[in-house]
């Protein structure tokens, strides 16, 4: 071969570049004959005068497309090289090798001109610097882009002519296969089309993913999942779904047997370099829509149900819709329109007092608050229509109520027992390939011995497992369960006001017949209108008066009075126990306290006849007096009165541990503790606890419950003893003391 004159000295002692590319893995392994041709190169550059040394292939770009630079190591290190001036000439079969981007091409000459490279291709060797070889490389590089533009577009053209017959094979999702003639079938596997079909199921009863999600969960089902790539492409394995995996099904229009093509549109993302990501565009935005392609596990119809549902559920997303049910008490969150503005009204749960507002112009707009209405008052108008509309379904509901049960449960059934028949199988295959296997080939027989163990192993556990749920979960119902089941049902109203319908139970039922609730209040006469939009289309409409302002902080008046008439002879702590034994609440719900009632008293100007601090020696209006008082009138000290009132000797009523004690201290009282009393035939204490075989400690505390009456008698001079009186058969014993708020035992108030 004649070498180019181009080719000087300084060409020869630089590198010989040989630059290697093909399109695709495909043309790698079926195009080898250009491969060769390419390799081939290197042969030329030695008939060209390079030494074999000086020589360098580069071929870690095959299989990568030439339209960018961004993977192509192998073209980064020659741009490299280039840069270097280590370069003396690039050898390719065709220039569209190196590149097929009009930004990468011009560097690459720009590079070449400055430092003197040489390019050659089969056509000639070109210098760029020479004007004629710059043009002809120029339009070489921009017929090489042109073409690929041009190819691009043919075969887009060609995929969607393919896909708008709904023939493209696209990339199958688990429940489906393709026959070897390209025809879609289901899975012939009956836990897999099972798994698939419980997830619509439940959710057409749910009406929330989540909820799917939790049902798997709880009776610890599985999803399917396909290998798409790999050695184990088209094999299913079983694991624990997430909420994703629920979503994708839901979601995925194939399961409707429809063929979508343009799900997703590739972007360009600004960055350095610049990123292309694909992102998934809305329903009505998809490019192509080919129905009854594939054999569906439910009607389209009912799969743009499901997406409409779905999108019903993202409440807190820019597009709000109703929200999924929740476990809050406002039985109506997402259904409430504003019927002023038309906006969807939230819910206020930041304090007692909980209501339906519209507050959107206030929150962006710094405006009045449109309006807001009571949680309690709306939801019991709604209710009430609610209960009302459905009287007469009573035995429909009930009859759809125990065909749910029984069809949850033969599901939930199936699904074990083909858990059960696939790890049958596992232990089946195991021991026929240990059977084949030569015994004296312990290096396979032992592996597989290994893999018939574990499979026993794991059909023992799931043996194990399926009957905790059989006598758990899936126990058939009883006669006198469905009975129950039937009696219930049909007492809808008692069903709705159970205290075990958890509020996302009532919110179910409800939206199951209530799409809108619109609400529109008159401050003025604190009046409001509802109107009430039915799942049919159906309106109805309700009226009724607000409670005034307030209201949800007054105590009611029949309390006020308790109040009034109790605080004549207890003191606060007493009365709230005596409130509290008579089931009375505050209007918030919550028990009376000591705190509560004296907040009460105060408020409404009630004075009390018992106050818990007084002068030293003046007594209470119920006669109890002061333990310094006490101690003065019996001739002991203060401090021994405590040691009385701790054994039960005397009753004290104190507010809290630490507080003043208040003692009762009656003339009886008094005959008991000074020694007057008449002991004749009254055993001492230890007596007692020689007869009863009891310790002294265990005698005073049959003390402190009033089971003996003790009495102070003197022993001799200037020592005293106690004797004890057993109380009288058929007076109940009454403690003579009790110590803190809330353990009132001494005596019964009201």
């Amino acid at each position: 071969m004649t070498p180019s004159p181009k080719i000087e000295p300084r060409h020869q002692r630089l590198q010989a570049i040989v630059y290697i590319r093909q399109s695709t893995p495909k043309q790698v392994q079926n195009n080898q004959e250009s491969t060769r041709r390419q390799y081939q190169l290197a042969e030329r550059a030695r008939q060209m005068g390079w030494a074999a040394s000086q020589i360098r292939v580069i071929d870690e770009d095959l299989g990568l497309s030439g339209a960018s630079s961004r993977r192509r190591t192998g073209f980064q290190s020659l741009v490299a090289a280039i840069g270097l001036g280590e370069v003396g000439i690039i050898l390719v079969t065709e220039v569209s090798r190196l590149s097929r981007c009009n930004s990468d091409w011009h560097r690459v000459i720009e590079l070449c001109g400055v430092f003197r490279t040489l390019i050659a291709d089969e056509d000639g060797v070109y210098d760029a610097r020479d004007p004629n070889d710059l043009l002809l490389l120029g339009v070489k590089g921009t017929l090489f882009a042109a073409e690929l533009h041009i190819l691009r577009g043919r075969m887009r053209g060609n995929l969607l002519n393919k896909a708008r017959r709904g023939e493209l094979a696209l990339r199958l999702p688990v429940g489906f296969r393709r026959r070897p003639d390209g025809v879609v079938v289901q899975d012939p596997d009956d836990a897999v089309r099972l798994a698939i079909a419980t997830v619509f199921e439940r959710f057409a009863v749910l009406r929330s993913a989540r909820a799917v999600h939790r049902h798997f969960l709880e009776n610890r089902l599985a999803l399917p999942r396909c290998a798409q790539t790999g050695a184990t492409a088209g094999s299913i394995t079983w694991v624990r779904p997430t909420y994703q995996m629920i979503q994708q099904i839901l979601t995925n229009p194939a399961y409707a047997g429809v063929f979508v093509y343009g799900r997703r549109r590739r972007e360009a993302v600004p960055g350095d370099p610049p990123e292309m990501v694909d992102r998934r565009v809305a329903l009505a935005e998809w490019d192509i829509v080919v129905p009854d392609v594939y054999p569906g596990y439910l009607t389209y119809d009912a799969y743009l149900a499901n997406r409409r549902a779905l999108k019903d559920n993202l409440y807190n997303f820019a597009q709000k819709g109703r929200g999924a049910p929740r476990e809050g008490i406002a039985l109506l969150t997402g259904l409430v329109v504003c019927g002023r503005c038309g906006r969807r009204m939230a819910v206020s749960y930041g304090s007692e007092y909980h209501s339906y507002h519209c507050r959107r112009a206030q929150v962006d707009y710094g405006e009045p608050l449109c309006q807001s209405c009571p949680v309690g008052t709306l939801d019991t108008i709604v209710s009430a229509a609610f209960l009302d509309a459905m009287e007469p379904v009573a035995m429909e509901a009930t009859l759809a109520a125990l065909e749910t049960l029984e069809r949850e449960q033969e599901a939930v059934d199936r699904h074990w027992q083909l858990r059960l028949e696939r790890a049958r199988y596992e232990v089946a295959l195991a021991q026929r390939q240990y059977d084949a296997v030569d015994p004296d080939n312990r290096l396979v027989a032992r592996e597989l011995e290994r893999r018939w163990n574990t499979a026993l192993g794991a059909l023992e556990a799931l043996d194990s497992e399926y009957a905790l749920v059989r006598r758990t979960d899936l126990m058939p119902l009883s006669a006198a369960e469905r009975e129950e089941v039937r009696r219930i049902a049909a007492d809808l109203p008692g069903l709705w006001r159970a205290e075990t319908t958890m509020p996302v139970d009532r919110k179910r039922l409800l939206r199951l017949a209530v799409a809108a609730v619109t609400v529109t209040v008159d401050r003025t006469t604190r009046r409001v209108d509802v109107v009430i939009l039915w799942t049919g289309g159906a309106t109805s409409t309700h009226a009724a008066f607000l409670p005034p302002i307030g209201i949800h902080a007054t105590t009611d008046a029949a309390v006020i009075a308790r109040i009034r008439e109790l605080s004549r002879k207890l003191p606060d702590h007493a009365i709230a126990q005596a409130l509290n034994v008579l089931g009375l609440r505050t209007r918030t719900g919550k028990d009376w306290t000591y705190e509560r009632v004296r907040s009460m008293r105060k408020q409404h100007g009630i004075p009390t006849d018992c106050p818990i601090k007084t002068g030293p020696l003046e007594p209470r209006a119920d006669g109890r007096i002061s333990a310094k008082a006490a101690a003065r009138r019996l001739g002991v000290t203060p401090s021994l009165v405590q040691v009385w009132v701790q054994h039960g000797v005397l009753a004290c009523d104190q507010r809290c541990p630490c507080s003043k004690q208040w003692i009762r201290l009656t003339d009886a009282d008094v005959a008991r503790l000074d020694g007057s009393a008449d002991v004749s035939g009254l055993p001492t204490l230890t007596e007692v606890a020689e007869d009863t075989g009891l310790e002294r400690d265990a005698v005073w505390t049959r003390v402190r419950q009033g089971d003996y009456i003790p009495i102070r008698t003197p022993r001799g001079r200037g020592q005293w003893e106690w004797r004890l009186k057993e109380r009288p058969a058929g007076n109940e014993p009454v403690p003579p003391c009790a110590i803190g708020a809330g353990r009132h035992r001494g005596e019964q108030y009201g």
